[in-house]
């Protein structure tokens, strides 16, 4: 290659030469933003190898290298000497290989021996936040009398709607009649949906429309549609006299994907109501949440 950077000494000046040779290469192959942290993971393993082996001949990198370099983040690799989320380490790895890889390519070093090292395992997250049958019954308490926000709190809990579908949506996207109905979404990606509606939010709804006569579908106190940082008040308002904690619209999406889960609605048509882009996003409520996780193992408890 034209502008191949072989090194025999390993001064810190041909070493920035040698770096600044792979960015170029990063940013010619359209990394985008991921260069510079591709860069500086390169760096970081550099000045381990240098503080280990007291110089910088990172060409002579073996796996065994890597493999305690891997070690190494996971148990004092961070700032305060705790070991890197595997998250980290293994954007590491990406970033090595890369490097490693581009060498190989330019003939400056005979194998990758970032090759073979294995990611460390993630663990799966716990499912996000969502609301017991006493938890959402608390919260519908508390929203009781007010039939506007009983029927928004209720699209976000009953039909999943995001907050900002719901500050979107006009009196003409949602039909209703005597046995079913359905709110017509434009969500994210500009992805059409239909969900239908149930017995509970269509009754809310209903009782709305016949006290609501301007043509705005959730005014505010000025008339004008409400906004999603006032749909994000009023929701954390409601959450505050229930004695709930940390709830927002999401939780309600949240929570209306996980009882459509738990009644034994498939995936596929959980994730079609959602307008989730794939059935991964979906999966994620068939995850235990972390007060689940708390409650089985308060069961082993000695006290």
């Amino acid at each position: 290659m034209s502008n191949a950077v072989y090194l025999v000494e390993f001064g810190s000046d041909k070493l920035e030469e040698l770096f600044s040779a792979f960015q170029k290469h990063l940013e010619e192959t359209d990394r985008g933003p991921s260069v510079r942290s591709y860069v500086g993971d390169v760096k970081r393993f550099s000045a381990w190898f240098m503080h280990r082996y007291k110089n910088n001949n990172v060409l002579g990198t073996s796996p065994l290298d890597l493999v305690e370099y891997r070690s190494y983040m996971q148990t004092r690799g961070g700032r305060r000497g705790t070991g890197f989320a595997p998250s980290t380490v293994n954007r590491a790895l990406v970033s090595l290989r890369l490097f490693f890889q581009w060498l190989l390519k330019n003939d400056q070093i005979k194998s990758n021996p970032v090759e073979n090292i294995k990611s460390v395992a993630v663990t799966a997250k716990p499912a996000p936040k969502w609301l017991s049958r006493k938890q959402q019954a608390r919260l519908m308490h508390a929203v009781r009398g007010n039939t506007r926000d009983e029927a928004m709190i209720g699209l976000m809990l009953h039909a999943g709607l995001r907050v900002s579908e719901l500050c979107s949506i006009e009196k003409g996207s949602i039909e209703i009649s005597e046995r079913k109905g359905q709110v017509n979404v434009t969500g994210k990606g500009n992805k059409y949906r239909e969900v239908p509606l149930n017995a509970t939010i269509r009754n809310s709804l209903r009782l709305w429309f016949e006290e609501n006569q301007t043509d705005v579908l959730f005014p505010n106190r000025y008339g004008r549609p409400i906004s999603t940082r006032g749909v994000h008040k009023l929701v954390a308002e409601y959450a505050y006299q229930a004695k709930l904690e940390d709830v927002t619209p999401h939780t309600l999406r949240h929570t209306f994907c996980k009882n459509a889960i738990d009644m034994g609605i498939p995936i596929d048509q959980v994730a079609a109501m959602a307008g989730h882009s794939s059935l991964d996003i979906t999966k994620q409520y068939t995850v235990p949440s972390m007060a689940d996780l708390q409650k089985a193992v308060e069961k082993m408890a000695w006290e």
